[in-house]
């Protein structure tokens, strides 16, 4: 008797939850950057309202969340002088939002901080994929090796790490 209920790798990745979030802080992309990581988000199943966290008293990250809100993103203003308040928002609404169900079976953090590790740590021991995109030359060495090799991309390698990608 054949099973009707079997499903395809592909079938299964357009019902997983995929949330993007983004220390606007720490990693800067270009337009067509910020488009390849969502369409390598969609890959992975159906983009669960991505975030981008950055500061309204700096013009450059204001003029980012403009240009993000064009693809998807919901801009969270944390503007305070704290260096590290975007971080220290992103981790409670990243936990808030993962004990609701249902909640994203993949979290993409655009991040290099090493802020993140706890967070990384905790989402894994609930059996989340964490992907992890950054400047490799200023990644905390300690999140590429929580997530591993496979699961942590230079931001510089979106283009070929997209190529041929369809949603």
């Amino acid at each position: 008797m054949a099973d009707n209920h079997r499903s395809t790798g592909k079938q299964k990745s357009q019902f997983q939850r995929v949330a993007i979030l983004w220390d606007g802080q720490n990693v800067h992309l270009k337009q067509n950057e910020a488009a390849l990581l969502v369409d390598f988000a969609k890959s992975k199943g159906r983009l669960d309202c991505p975030k981008f966290y950055y500061n309204s008293q700096k013009e450059n990250q204001v003029d980012d969340k403009n240009r993000l809100e064009n693809l998807g993103f919901q801009g969270l203003d944390v503007p305070y002088s704290d260096p590290d308040s975007a971080d220290k928002q992103l981790v409670f609404d990243c936990i808030k939002r993962v004990a609701i169900k249902p909640s994203p079976e993949i979290i993409i953090l655009v991040s290099g901080d090493r802020d993140f590790a706890g967070l990384i740590t905790v989402l894994m021991a609930l059996g989340k994929t964490v992907i992890v995109f950054a400047r490799r030359q200023s990644a905390n060495e300690k999140l590429i090796n929580l997530v591993g090799e496979d699961n942590f991309h230079d931001v510089d390698e979106l283009s070929s790490l997209c190529a041929g990608l369809k949603p």
